[in-house]
């Protein structure tokens, strides 16, 4: 039996066992916060900011910042960044919709006139990976 949960343990944690590592660039200021989403699924919840997988703000003290994102399981994810100079918690436009904060996404689609989407930002998860965006301003 003991053998039986310890091999159900350790296959439990194999699913779980992944970082993503979340290194930013390109930070303008210190002003705000950058706000970094995790996303799993492929639909138009991408890039919103409230309908994460995983989510965390982080204060800035530099222009590069990193953060891990624990205990991924394996699959498919997309990220966006956000800096939000002002603590909203919104990707602030002007009146024609181009961004006033600096924004990126995974694999550093920029697409003129419009977000990226989930499949232009998708990667795959294994094991431990490093993901590189570039803020764009």
């Amino acid at each position: 039996m003991k053998k039986i949960v310890l091999t159900l343990l350790l296959t439990v944690s194999s699913l779980f066992a992944n970082n993503i590592e979340v290194k930013i660039s390109n930070i303008s200021n210190k002003t705000g916060q950058i706000s970094i989403g995790l996303y799993n699924k492929n639909d138009d919840t991408f890039t919103s900011m409230t309908k994460y997988y995983k989510a965390v703000n982080l204060d800035i003290n530099d222009t590069n910042i990193s953060y891990i994102f624990k205990n991924i399981p394996k699959g498919v994810y997309a990220i966006s960044v956000v800096h939000d100079e002002n603590k909203n918690n919104i990707l602030d436009t002007n009146l024609f919709g181009i961004p006033n904060e600096g924004y990126g996404f995974s694999n550093n689609i920029i697409p003129s006139f419009r977000a990226a989407t989930f499949e232009e930002s998708k990667f795959e998860i294994q094991t431990n990976k490093e993901i590189f965006i570039k803020l764009a301003y």
